[in-house]
């Protein structure tokens, strides 16, 4: 989500995971309250000083991650719904 991955490419990891069986929505991981908190928490935890995600090509900050994982979280819900 954060590289603006073009919408085939991201439909070809959801099918494989679930094909293979991986969760691809929060709540299938088990993440079912306090989802804004525990996002932010992550979120937090990977932009700290010395984390690879400073290697990407373009400033990343707990916001931008935040918004990444709400955004996967929200088309993993729609392609379950199909």
């Amino acid at each position: 989500m954060l590289q603006n991955s073009p919408m085939e490419e991201i439909e070809t990891v959801l099918n494989f995971c679930q094909k293979v069986g991986l969760p691809v929505t929060l709540a299938e991981m088990g993440v079912k309250d306090d989802i804004d908190g525990k996002i932010m928490a992550v979120a937090k935890a990977t932009c700290a000083e010395g984390e690879t995600i400073h290697n990407m090509p373009f400033p990343v900050t707990p916001e931008s991650v935040h918004a990444a994982i709400l955004t996967a979280d929200l088309l993993g819900q729609q392609w379950l719904a199909r």
